[in-house]
């Protein structure tokens, strides 16, 4: 389950083996996600894409364009078009 930090800007997955998440920033007309991070004992698991399907209905509730400064942000704008 992905929990949403609003104070720290990030989108998190706990798990026993670590915890994956995703930064971000925010200003008035936009989203820019930062870094994903996925430890590697939980690689595979689609824990990055869970991450960033959340920033991304997030950023749609808020009526925001959304950016990436992060490589997977980037490829799954790609993958899913919304780039």
């Amino acid at each position: 389950m992905v929990h949403h930090d609003t104070t720290n800007h990030k989108f998190t997955i706990e798990n026993p083996e670590g915890i994956s998440w995703l930064e971000y920033k925010e200003d008035d007309g936009a989203v820019t996600v930062l870094h994903t991070v996925v430890p590697s004992a939980l690689s595979g698991r689609g824990l990055a894409g869970q991450l960033a399907g959340a920033a991304w209905d997030y950023t749609r509730s808020q009526h925001k364009e959304i950016r990436s400064e992060c490589s997977y942000m980037t490829a799954w704008l790609k993958r899913h078009d919304k780039a």
